[in-house]
C-alpha cells in the first residue's frame, strides 16, 4: 500500500491546527478534539498495513467528532466558514483513506505521471 501525498496532508493539518490553536483559545474542547484527531491520523499512518483499516476508522471518528463540535459551536467559538470547510475536508479525506485502506487500495489515487503505461 502506497502512502503518496499522506505526508503533505499531515503537514497541512498540523500547520493548520497550530494556527487554529492560537485563534481558538476560547474553545479548549475544540483544540483537544483536533489534537486527538491529528494524533489518531499519525498513529494510523504508522500502523502496519494489516492494522491500518482499524486505525483509520478511529482517525475518521476523531475527525467526525471534531467536525461535529466545530459545527455545533461555530458561533460560540467564532469559527469561520472557511475553517469549518477545512475541518469538513479533513474528515472527508480521513473517510476516503479509511475506505481505501479497508478495501486494500492505495490511500490516495496515483498521480497520472507515475501510472505505468
Amino acid at each position: 500500500m502506497t502512502l503518496i501525498g499522506v505526508p503533505a496532508f499531515t503537514m497541512i493539518a498540523i500547520v493548520w491546527l497550530g494556527v487554529q490553536v492560537e485563534a481558538q483559545t476560547p474553545c479548549p474542547q475544540l483544540v483537544q478534539l483536533r489534537n486527538a484527531a491529528t494524533e489518531a491520523w499519525k498513529k494510523a499512518m504508522r500502523a502496519p498495513p494489516s492494522e491500518r483499516c482499524g486505525a483509520l476508522y478511529h482517525a475518521s471518528l476523531a475527525a467526525k467528532a471534531t467536525l461535529n463540535y466545530a459545527d455545533n459551536n461555530r458561533e460560540s467559538c467564532d469559527i469561520s466558514v472557511q475553517s469549518l470547510n477545512q475541518v469538513e475536508g479533513y474528515h472527508r479525506e480521513a473517510v476516503q483513506a479509511r475506505d481505501n485502506a479497508c478495501a486494500v487500495r492505495p490511500l490516495r489515487p496515483y498521480p497520472a505521471d507515475i501510472i505505468p503505461r
